[in-house]
């Protein structure tokens, strides 16, 4: 299924493409510099014993996000640099969820870690600064949010798997949405348009699922993410009529509006004024006549001597 909205948080949606080629990369042969990982130490962190494996992991696949152009997963064509973004953040998701000490792990550990990995890479290629815009993009904000999106989407797989041969209608309800309205309640309540627009990308997955494979009613179906803003709806008119009376005598003022208004409201007087000349003169000329009318009739004798 396509992307509908792209995001900075879409390697959440693609994550699947790029684990098992960092898993097999774990075990690859040595890497051309073996100075690269020299002195990668995060005994705290990282279990022992796996410091260089993880190191030459994300080296070697950092080399193959950049010989990469173009991939498609799920009927969606990644070109090269939705494929570098997409594969730069996932080697975030990739050490903090799989190869880092669970009772050490945090973002702000884990993005060190990550960074380091980086300058290594980037010191023995060049120094081209070839991921830089989307490596920069992973701050402990965004990188916490890619992590939550991410188990969502994987914990949607895990329950299209389990149920895509399961036409019953149980299944329709079966899914666990409390950590995904959690998430709806926090877009709505923050700024974060990607946040918001990759859970629009979930809800189109899951209702997808939901309606054309397991065969439920739309009563089953995600509402929209959005929420209906009644109270913007009622402050944008206020607003208008507010600033529409602050500009317009200034326009009147000013500017050549306030000339041809007062020419557009003399005109408008001076034919109001003539119509009410001919209605008065009308009148005048009816009440004469009617006077003339009324008048009674005299009859005059002359005497004639």
């Amino acid at each position: 299924m396509p992307l509908e909205i792209q995001t900075i948080y879409n390697a959440a949606f693609s994550n699947c493409i790029y684990k098992d080629k960092l898993d097999s990369y774990k075990n690859a042969s040595e890497l051309e510099n073996k100075d690269s990982c020299s002195n990668f130490t995060y005994s705290l962190l990282i279990p022992k014993g796996n410091e260089e494996k993880i190191c030459k992991a994300a080296i070697l696949f950092l080399s193959h996000l950049q010989k990469h152009e173009v991939f498609t997963y799920e009927d969606t064509e990644y070109g090269i640099t939705a494929y570098r973004d997409n594969g730069c953040k996932y080697l975030f998701y990739w050490l903090h969820t799989y190869e880092l000490n669970d009772y050490n792990k945090n973002i702000e550990n884990t993005l060190k870690i990550y960074k380091d990995l980086y300058g290594r890479y980037n010191q023995n290629h060049g120094n081209l600064n070839t991921f830089d815009k989307y490596i920069n993009e992973m701050n402990e904000h965004t990188s916490d949010k890619l992590v939550r999106l991410t188990n969502l989407y994987n914990n949607l797989d895990d329950f299209f798997t389990e149920n895509k041969e399961n036409k019953r209608e149980e299944a329709c309800s079966s899914y666990p949405l409390k950590t995904y309205f959690s998430y709806v309640d926090e877009c709505r309540k923050g700024n974060d348009i990607d946040f918001c627009n990759e859970l629009k990308n979930f809800r189109k997955k899951y209702n997808s699922f939901i309606k054309n494979v397991i065969k439920c009613d739309e009563k089953y179906l995600l509402p929209p993410v959005e929420s209906t803003d009644i109270v913007g709806m009622t402050i944008i008119p206020f607003s208008f009529i507010s600033v529409t009376s602050i500009i317009l005598p200034i326009l009147y003022k000013f500017t050549p509006f306030g000339p041809w208004i007062r020419r557009l409201i003399g005109k408008n007087e001076n034919i109001y004024e003539y119509i009410n000349e001919e209605t008065n003169q009308s009148l005048n000329t009816y009440e004469i006549q009617d006077d003339v009318s009324n008048m009674p009739n005299y009859n005059i004798g002359y005497y004639s001597s």
